[in-house]
């Protein structure tokens, strides 16, 4: 499956180059679908998935909520902000935000896909080398640390959960 690859490592040497990545998204406020997309990106690779997981029970509006697979997915528009989730994390990895909107996230350029399943999005067209592709990946390759995001999403960055030697 084709899916939106995003390089973080490399993504972080680009610097201030990542600025000139543009998103032809017609909802997006600023334009900057990216942003929510790294967001994303960030929440799976660095999320410890505890068994016991404290977040979601912090939680009093149910906006972090353990999917049938067993990882915790986050739902920005029923999130009100109390930070409940951030205090109960015992590893720190959920950060503050603001309650995101649905039209400010990613569509993937799926429309566009079905269409011409060559399609460039123009984030991969306008972001630094090698950090914003579309790319066939099957399946995580902990090996190479390409992780799986959703359907439609693929990440390279180190994880703490699928390292090699791991049991």
């Amino acid at each position: 499956m084709k899916r939106l690859f995003i390089d973080i490592p490399q993504l972080l040497r680009a610097g201030d180059s990542i600025k000139s990545i543009s998103c032809e998204y017609l909802f997006h406020r600023t334009n900057d679908g990216h942003f929510s997309l790294l967001e994303v990106a960030e929440f799976a690779s660095y999320c410890r998935q505890c068994l016991d997981a404290f977040c979601v029970l912090a939680c009093p509006v149910e906006a972090l909520e353990r999917t049938p697979s067993g990882t915790i997915k986050r739902f920005n528009m029923r999130c009100v902000g109390c930070k409940s989730c951030i205090l109960a994390c015992p590893f720190g990895t959920i950060f503050p935000q603001v309650i995101n909107y649905v039209t400010t996230h990613c569509d993937y350029c799926l429309n566009q896909l079905a269409d011409n399943p060559d399609y460039v999005p123009l984030c991969a067209k306008t972001a630094p080398p090698n950090t914003f592709q579309m790319l066939e990946i099957e399946a995580d390759n902990p090996k190479k640390q390409i992780f799986l995001v959703g359907d439609h999403l693929a990440i390279k960055s180190p994880n703490w959960r699928k390292k090699e030697g791991r049991i």
